[in-house]
């Protein structure tokens, strides 16, 4: 008898908000899924937007739940996605995730070159900087001695 008291509990606190936030306070969460169907409890991420014609003008408006645009579901997928560890997203084939893993590190390839280029002509600027103000000091102090 306590376990099924247990467990009614346990889908009350579900149903209030993730943990105990239904009893103690606290925004309510809810439940989304992953494409590859992992379950996750989040604060709904709601935004107003406004639809506009070719013109500029009002359409229509509205709210919608900014949690969905980084690809998480309402309801458990039926069709299981894998997740790509290579743009933290998921992708449809096995293939894809390959391809966005080649892509992810040739990207990472080039701009690695470009910042090492970058770090380089402006590691030599600044040294070309330092050398000729210390000729400057020592001049300085050449004078200030009386040229010895």
């Amino acid at each position: 008898m306590a376990t099924n008291l247990l467990e009614e509990q346990k889908a009350e606190i579900r149903e209030r908000g993730y943990g105990f936030a239904g009893y103690i306070g606290g925004a309510p969460k809810i439940q989304y899924w992953t494409p590859d169907g992992r379950e996750v409890w989040l604060l709904p991420a709601m935004r107003q937007f406004i639809r506009r014609d070719a013109n500029g003008n009002a359409v229509g408006s509205g709210v919608r739940d900014a949690n969905f645009d980084s690809g998480l579901l309402a309801q458990k997928p039926t069709v299981l996605k894998p997740y790509c560890p290579h743009c933290d997203k998921w992708h449809d084939t096995q293939e894809e995730i390959i391809e966005c893993g080649k892509g992810k590190k040739i990207f990472i390839t080039k701009h690695t070159r470009l910042g090492r280029k970058e770090l380089k002509q402006d590691d030599n600027s600044r040294m070309d900087k330092l050398e000729r103000d210390m000729v400057e000091l020592k001049t300085m102090i050449k004078q200030l001695l009386g040229g010895k």
